[in-house]
């Protein structure tokens, strides 16, 4: 095991003291002179035509700058259109509740507040459907009559490269994607079976639940037609792409600086807030800021959407499978765009099945339209699937931990999509679990406390990525990046960079930049941030480091291949004399007089091969055996990382990855009623789990490098949300004041009434 002086070690995250002081820029902190304010007007009804819209009375009231319509957009966007991107405001057709008609802009935000309610809107009003289920159904009513423009970017963040699937356009109303992965013959597999289960799972709504609403300020500078852009993101880059589209502009007149986000979660990957408030700065010509409540950001924002899962397997006395057949339907809202795919492969991903039929169905239905949340599509698979096969354990016999050990995916086993698995470490974990406290001590149980363990997995995202590295006077070494720093990724650069260049860590300077100054860089999501860019910092690294070598080795008279870079200085292997500083070689290459050029070093990387991450969870489970309340209290995250860069901020990831899982497991969920209206827009109905919620979580880092930069490690904040639902909800169903709970979240309701006691 190689031994390193920087990566690998525990480091405090670098913006942890700016934030807890309070002293971090968000994009809602941003002050401009002349700044104006800008609200929405939104439907109050969810499906209709807009038959009358006016907003004369607003334009005239004191301290209204301006309210825009779809009218007043640019020319070139679609109207009602299938990308929710370049439908800013409804023109004819109003798809959910709560979609924005008009902007309206206030010299303060009370201002624009108060002219909402002088708008006028007359509706004619057409049928909802709100049930996933009933819009697969041909005869179902139609949710929208416009599907001009379908995007699918979002997802291709998150996720890798294009997958083999049948895709076709829909021939229902409601359905806008299907996919068959297939292999194999299935029903010879269920005829081979010793024993068959068939059942169906459903998965809710989820918030992704982040403290920052959705925020963008924007100014622009009519003389230039330029516009300069803070906003809550995930992606600078994806964000002045997005908003050049929006506006009809070059890339080149929009600079997106970063700023620190308040949580995305995947959620933060379109600029929906940041073309709302482009498009009104360029109509007023004043700076913009724009910021959601909690409640608009509840039921308008972008969450992950909702699914159901149809399955049947059939197994052998000795435990293996022989077939797996299911349908999978997930709920896309009222825009196009949901995670089929890696929610279909990964549900059939997991286990060997040598007989496979996955089914996948995308539709629209009248809800808000959906985003993604880490690892899309996933945690609402696993729930599943690891629900499927606990019962599958249940009913034959099988120890839980033994059966998914026996069918466990390993490298070479092909995925449902035709691929085939890289090195991946899910039997590692399975192993590695048994090593945990919390596995010691699960028999160790109070009357009315439960076990429940699951697997999950993500196969990663895959972006090319840039990096560039600069030796300063001093001595010291600046890293620039292109990449927003949501999970402490800045600091595990500087470790990269700093053991790449033999250079003490704490002089090694790491800055994300704007969109005119730093190097692309992906969207900071799909576990793939510190892969990709973290691979162009070890390239640009070693490309500085060779421009200095080049430099020493005439100076000291010695071969290139003879030299190394120890402690801030370039030596001859076995002569520590005959070394020269990293100050030196920087007031060689810098100033009046220099000899050398400026070091400046420069890496450029595209898509890494596939890392998937596997992980294996485990949740202590309390049940009141009254209110069948349920209480957490234990739990454990076992994954396999590749090679902790940072051990802390790994460790970090994977508690939160597990914490939120826990949450969609037994709390999360959003509730429409019949008109489509949300039930629980507020966060005292929406209940996200809170610290007093989560008992101390064990984390168990299982290392098994990929062979690639940098240094091994894989993406690491997908799997860890992907399992512990499942593992809650197999808790409950062990447990003597439980039952098996079909439909996430396992409330205390649906426990009282898959017991029949309700």
């Amino acid at each position: 095991m190689a031994t390193y002086a920087s990566v690998g070690k525990r480091i405090v995250r670098r913006t942890s003291p700016q934030k807890v002081t309070g002293n971090t820029m968000y994009a809602g902190d941003v002050v401009l002179p002349r700044m104006a304010y800008v609200k929405l007007f939104r439907s109050t009804i969810t499906h209709g035509w807009i038959k009358k819209l006016d907003v004369s009375k607003a334009r005239t009231l004191q301290g209204v700058v301006a309210v825009l319509t779809a009218e007043d957009l640019p020319a070139h966007l679609p109207r009602d259109g299938a990308n929710r991107l370049f439908t800013i405001l409804a023109a004819r057709e109003v798809v959910f509740h709560g979609q924005p008609l008009a902007i309206v802009v206030g010299e303060t935000p009370q201002f624009a507040e108060e002219a909402l309610a002088s708008i006028e809107v007359e509706y004619e009003e057409l049928p909802v459907t709100m049930d996933m289920l009933q819009a697969v159904d041909p005869k179902s009513a139609p949710v929208r009559f416009t599907m001009e423009g379908i995007d699918r970017e979002e997802l291709k963040a998150h996720s890798a490269a294009a997958a083999s699937e049948e895709e076709h356009a829909a021939e229902i109303s409601n359905v806008t994607q299907r996919m068959v992965f297939s292999r194999g013959d299935v029903e010879k597999g269920f005829a081979e079976a010793d024993y068959i289960l068939e059942k169906s799972y459903t998965a809710q709504w989820i918030h992704q639940g982040y403290l920052e609403p959705m925020a963008a300020t924007v100014d622009y500078d009519s003389s230039t037609e330029e516009w300069r852009v803070w906003t809550s993101t995930q992606g600078d880059f994806t964000t002045r792409e997005g908003l050049a589209k929006v506006l009809g502009v070059p890339e080149t007149k929009i600079i997106v600086e970063f700023v620190e986000m308040g949580g995305g979660f995947g959620a933060k990957i379109q600029p929906f807030a940041a073309a709302i408030a482009a498009v009104a700065a360029r109509y007023t010509k004043r700076p913009i800021r724009i910021q959601y409540s909690r409640s608009e950001d509840l039921k308008a924002a972008d969450p992950a959407p909702g699914g159901h899962f149809e399955i049947k397997t059939g197994v052998k006395k000795d435990g293996t499978f022989t077939a797996i057949k299911a349908r999978v339907v997930f709920d896309s809202g009222s825009f196009p765009g949901s995670p089929l795919m890696p929610g279909s492969n990964l549900l059939g991903g997991y286990y060997k099945f040598p007989n496979l039929e996955i089914e996948g169905i995308e539709v629209i239905t009248n809800k808000v339209s959906q985003g993604a949340l880490r690892a899309p599509g996933t945690p609402q698979a696993t729930f599943a699937i690891e629900s499927h096969v606990e019962q599958i354990c249940q009913d034959m016999g099988w120890d839980s931990l033994e059966f998914r050990q026996k069918n466990g995916v390993v490298e070479g086993d092909p995925m449902p999509n035709g691929r085939f698995y890289t090195r991946i470490g899910l039997q590692e974990c399975l192993v590695a679990l048994q090593e945990t406290d919390f596995w010691k001590n699960r028999n160790n149980l109070a009357e009315n406390e439960s076990v429940g363990i699951a697997v999950g997995g993500w196969l990663g995202g895959l972006q090319p990525a840039s990096a560039v590295v600069t030796l300063n006077s001093d001595g010291t070494m600046s890293v620039m990046v292109g990449a927003n720093d949501i999970t402490g990724t800045n600091t595990s650069f500087a470790q990269i960079a700093a053991e790449t260049m033999g250079l003490q860590y704490d002089r090694i300077g790491v800055k994300t930049g704007n969109t005119a100054s730093a190097p692309y860089a992906g969207v900071s999501a799909g576990s793939k941030t510190l892969r990709t860019v973290g691979a162009a910092v070890v390239k640009a690294a070693e490309d500085a480091k060779d421009q200095m070598f080049r430099i020493c080795a005439e100076r000291l008279e010695a071969n290139i291949d003879d030299l190394e870079s120890v402690d801030g200085k370039v030596r001859v292997k076995g002569s520590p004399d005959k070394a020269i500083t990293f100050e030196l070689l920087a007031s060689m290459t810098q100033g009046f007089g220099a000899t050398y050029p400026t070091i400046i070093g420069r890496g450029n990387v595209g898509s890494p091969t596939l890392a998937p991450g596997f992980t294996v969870q485990g949740v202590k489970a309390k049940i009141d055996p009254m209110t069948a309340e349920v209480t957490i209290t234990d739990a454990v995250v076992v994954q396999d990382v590749g090679f902790a860069i940072n051990p802390s901020t790994v460790e970090v990831q994977l508690q939160g990855g597990l914490f939120q899982s826990v949450g969609i497991g037994y709390s999360e969920e959003m509730i429409w009623n019949d008109r489509g209206i949300l039930a629980n827009p507020t966060l005292l109905d929406y209940r996200i789990p809170v610290a007093l919620d989560i008992p101390k979580i064990e984390v168990k880092i299982v290392e098994l490098p990929t062979g690639e930069p940098p240094f091994g490690a894989k993406g690491i904040g997908e799997p860890p949300i992907a399992a512990g639902c499942a593992a809650l909800i197999n808790a409950i169903a062990h447990n003597k004041y439980g039952a098996r709970v079909y439909q996430m979240p396992a409330t205390a309701e649906r426990i009282l009434r898959a017991k029949g006691l309700i």
